[in-house]
């Protein structure tokens, strides 16, 4: 009877535990800058690190994750990874420097790459043959939701209850991942690795030279949205706002959601370039606001711009980077793209948070701004003129 079900008990199980993998990172992007400078006395170059060594965590991880889930036993790669993200979680709850931060924020990474790529490949096992596209699709759900729910319960938890509760809070959040995302029975036809006709490694096994160019395009959205991710906490608090932190992201990712459905038909009926341009114009414009905004309400009111603006762009990119390599090679070729826009987000938070400290956030939006101009004239001096899917 459940032959072409979409939505399985199994399909939804792993589609909730991978949602609140995303919500405890979402949490901690939002919350952990404020912990750091008004509790441990950090900078925001220390916050800025922060994200980067879980981006670190997260790229060394993400390399190698493919190949070891194909390679051992699903189940056994499962329960490990998230048996090891709840101990991780649980010892944010001891933390006293920012020395023990660093080190659980790049472990943090380590497991949140392994485990929601297990998620991801498992939930595509258990869908239909005929319906895995859509079921893609519709797995993306859950993280979109936790992008809207993470940073306002984290900013939220934090101001109302302090940094204590908010570990407390993940750790059993994370707890309830491990029994949730282990207790679904899976065939040992499914979970046990397939032979490989590939020997030995090779940097093919990781790169797809045909996405680079959309990659590339990630990598500059990638940079600036971590400065938005990282210094809009930070900048909210230091104004005495930082609860609303937690409506500046709500309203970001509604706003991706919400415009998710219209974006695919006009990307699928008119083309990738009439996404691009209105997205990455939008989304320059909603930087420059932010370098201009100077009030809470300001901030906030550069939230939907920012939120159309990324929403479109970022998985127009993502999309032509796997449509730019033969259907055997999505999984390559979707691992070079966000391989690039992992680097851009962790570089990103270190080489912003200085320019933050030297110049204040005004400038450092202007600074992005200017960046992802640069990005709009590659697109359109050279990369949408030279690959075979823009002609």
């Amino acid at each position: 009877m459940g032959s072409n079900r979409l939505w399985s008990p199994a399909f939804i199980n792993y589609g909730i535990s991978s949602g609140i993998l995303y919500m405890t990172q979402y949490v901690l992007v939002a919350a952990l800058p404020i912990v750091i400078t008004s509790e441990l006395s950090g900078s925001d170059l220390d916050a800025g690190l922060a994200m980067t060594y879980f981006q670190i965590g997260t790229i060394v991880c993400r390399l190698f994750a493919g190949r070891l889930i194909d390679g051992f036993n699903k189940r056994v790669v499962l329960l490990l990874s998230t048996a090891l993200f709840f101990i991780i979680m649980g010892l944010f709850n001891f933390t006293t420097s920012l020395e023990a931060i660093f080190v659980l924020r790049g472990l943090h990474g380590v497991v949140f790459a392994l485990g929601t790529t297990v998620m991801a490949a498992l939930a595509v096992l258990v869908l239909p043959p005929n319906r895995k596209g859509e079921g893609i699709n519709m797995f993306a759900i859950f993280s979109n939701v936790a992008m809207v729910l993470g940073p306002a319960i984290g900013l939220y938890a934090l101001a109302s209850y302090g940094s204590i509760a908010l570990y407390l809070f993940l750790t059993i959040m994370t707890g309830l991942v491990l029994v949730l995302s282990n207790c679904i029975p899976l065939s040992k036809e499914l979970a046990m690795p397939k032979p490989s006709t590939h020997k030995g490694w090779h940097i093919s096994q990781f790169i797809e030279k045909r996405s680079l160019p959309w990659a590339l395009m990630g990598l500059f959205i990638g940079f600036t949205y971590s400065g938005v991710l990282v210094f809009i906490p930070i900048e909210l608090n230091s104004m005495g706002a930082g609860i609303w932190g937690s409506a500046f992201f709500a309203i970001f990712a509604v706003m991706i959601i919400i415009s998710r459905p219209l974006v695919g038909k006009a990307y699928a009926r008119y083309g990738s370039k009439y996404i691009i341009y209105p997205g990455l114009v939008l989304f320059i414009l909603g930087l420059l606001a932010l370098g201009i905004a100077t009030t809470p309400l300001t901030i906030i009111l550069t939230a939907p711009l920012l939120g159309l603006g990324y929403g479109a762009a970022q998985p127009a990119f993502q999309a032509l980077a796997i449509q730019s390599a033969p259907i055997e090679r999505a999984g390559v070729s979707t691992a070079t793209y966000f391989l690039a826009l992992d680097i851009s987000v962790g570089a990103g938070s270190v080489i912003l948070a200085l320019l933050a400290s030297a110049v204040g956030y005004q400038y450092l939006y202007m600074f992005t701004a200017v960046i992802m101009i640069i990005a709009l004239a590659l697109y359109h001096i050279w990369i949408k003129r030279h690959t075979p899917l823009e002609l």
